[in-house]
């Protein structure tokens, strides 16, 4: 293992991480973390960046490393496809830090143990991970309050996709969630509930893991990739995020919407103390659409979420406009992105970057300053 030390702080890099009480970290999406940890592939190799003072671990991150992706992978499409024949010739390794396979948890990567000042843990760990060799860019996703560190050290900034929750403090039943709706909204929940209840579609939920019922596992995988070839954006750690035996084997529960028995869509939560999170989502774009299944599955999410005591549901990123009309709340993303060659950072602040599918703006723009709570 690669380390660098300040004693008595020290960071390196472990395959998985057990944090101690002290650091206030949710067992849930930890877990998650390192189950996916153990399906790494050669191209996305999942690890903990754990900071240790005196031996103890006192800050961690996840971190998730590229290696030698074609620069072009995350371009928005027309773009994509005119700088296509840049892919073979131009890879970059890069360390990612977000919250991916934290079920994308709006608070943040970073795991840090109460009472320890913040911005040493993220500059200690940082600064190990620039340092490492056959590394060409560092990227880190946080709050906008969380990343001062990384604008006062001098990276490159951007606003990326929101996260999106809806609230449900205080609310104690389904009618308890429509009654709190507008009356436009409750009566988009008749419609869309009427259209999915007369062509007799259901939602099925299914505990995971799934391992034990493969043809289950077959109609969702199926289901994932529909939605990864029709999506603009490209994920570049889907090959791990949405592995057939990673998502067989991990800890969910499947909320399916069925169509005469065939499975048209559906989403998987985890629960995470008080909130419900999704993970994972996947429609066929074709019968789900003439039924309106994604929006009657965010009502069963919802609906579930209660049932289990759960004080909000998250949805991951804002990255279609019937999440931005359920959402209650959107909680702005920065990336703070480090490149070790002055030309790299050059091309990609002037050029890349404002062309990424996940761009959503400059600091300071006002597109961003619209995606806060």
């Amino acid at each position: 293992m690669t380390a660098v030390s300040s004693s008595p702080l020290a960071v390196q890099f472990e395959p998985t991480f057990d944090p101690p009480p002290a650091m206030a970290a949710t067992p849930a999406l930890v877990d998650n973390f390192n189950h996916f940890q153990r399906h790494s592939k050669p191209a996305t190799e999942l690890s903990w960046a754990v900071l240790r003072e005196a031996g103890a671990p006192v800050a961690a991150a996840p971190v998730v490393r590229l290696r030698r992706r074609a620069v072009t992978d995350m371009l928005v499409p027309p773009w994509r496809r005119r700088l296509g024949w840049l892919g073979p010739v131009i890879r970059k390794t890069t360390l990612l830090v977000d919250t991916a396979f934290l079920a994308y948890d709006e608070t943040g990567p970073f795991q840090i143990a109460a009472g320890f000042d913040r911005t040493t843990a993220k500059r200690a760990i940082a600064d190990f991970l620039c340092r490492q060799k056959k590394i060409d860019t560092v990227w880190i996703s946080e709050r906008p309050d969380e990343a001062a560190w990384a604008a006062a050290d001098k990276w490159d900034q951007f606003s990326t996709l929101p996260m999106t929750s809806i609230d449900l403090s205080g609310i104690a039943t389904f009618d308890d969630y429509l009654a709190g709706l507008s009356k436009k909204r409750r009566r988009n929940y008749r419609h869309e509930s009427q259209v999915f209840a007369d062509a007799g579609a259901v939602v099925e939920i299914v505990e995971g893991p799934l391992v034990d019922r493969p043809q289950l596992v077959a109609e969702l995988t199926h289901l994932l990739a529909a939605s990864e070839s029709h999506s603009e954006l490209v994920a570049p750690y889907n090959d791990v995020l949405i592995d057939p035996q990673a998502f067989a084997e991990q800890r969910q529960t499947a909320l399916i919407a069925r169509v005469d028995g065939r499975a048209v869509g559906f989403m998987c939560f985890l629960q995470a103390g008080e909130r419900w999170m999704q993970c994972h989502g996947g429609l066929d774009y074709a019968r789900s659409h003439e039924v309106l299944a994604y929006h009657n599955l965010i009502y069963a999410g919802v609906r579930t979420a209660i049932e289990r005591g759960c004080r909000a549901m998250t949805m991951g990123p804002l990255n279609n406009e019937t999440k931005r009309r359920a959402a209650t709340d959107l909680h702005p993303v920065v990336a703070s992105v480090w490149n070790r060659w002055p030309a790299d950072r050059l091309v990609a602040s002037k050029f890349l970057f404002p062309k990424f599918g996940v761009y959503y703006g400059p600091i300071g723009d006002p597109l961003a300053a619209a995606a806060g709570d």
